[in-house]
């Protein structure tokens, strides 16, 4: 039994590399792996959009009742993704499942598609289109071949259909400078 909605997003802002603004673990410490404070933000207002979902102005989002991130390792030291979707498990009181990292994306999808819970998961943006190919999609042409860099504002959510799941991109709209899924 596989869930209604998937939902993924990338982690939250980055620091900018030897400039501000500068990342910050949740004690406030100078953290290069860590989101930057518009980041922080980033993940707050998701919290909001998931925890108030299904909302008019986010199609086919809904409050997830399973949340994923990529695990931190030693060659990706990134702590993002686990800090992005933190508030969001906080605010449902969900654990945060992070014991699977990059190159695992396969088990990753094999471990939604096992559970009937509809999940959101944080991964590295990276990566994130080849975890969407392992899931049974209607519309496989219209997942982007790579996840923009310059995008730290959108939900990709699958949707049940059947047996398949249809792919689309909704825009967050949470901080200036947020555009359109075709922005």
């Amino acid at each position: 039994m596989a869930p209604q909605t998937i939902m993924l997003c990338r982690h939250g802002e980055k620091p900018e590399p030897k400039t501000a603004p500068h990342g910050v673990n949740v004690h406030g410490e100078h953290d290069e792996h860590c989101l930057s404070v518009p980041g922080w933000v980033r993940a707050g207002g998701l919290a909001g959009i998931f925890a108030n979902s299904p909302m008019p102005n986010y199609p086919g989002v809904v409050r997830p009742h399973r949340t994923i991130a990529t695990e931190p390792n030693h060659e990706n030291k990134s702590t993002r993704e686990v800090a992005t979707i933190g508030p969001t498990a906080r605010r449902l009181a969900l654990d945060v499942e992070h014991s699977l990292t990059h190159g695992q994306e396969k088990q990753v999808a094999h471990s939604i598609l096992a559970d009937d819970r509809d999940a959101l998961v944080v991964w590295h943006h990276g990566t994130l289109p080849d975890l969407v190919k392992h899931f049974p999609l209607l519309n496989p042409e219209a997942v982007p071949k790579t996840w923009p860099e310059d995008r730290f504002d959108l939900i990709w959510v699958l949707q049940a259909e059947g047996d398949s799941y249809r792919f689309s991109v909704v825009p967050q709209m949470l901080l200036p400078g947020d555009r359109s899924a075709s922005g």
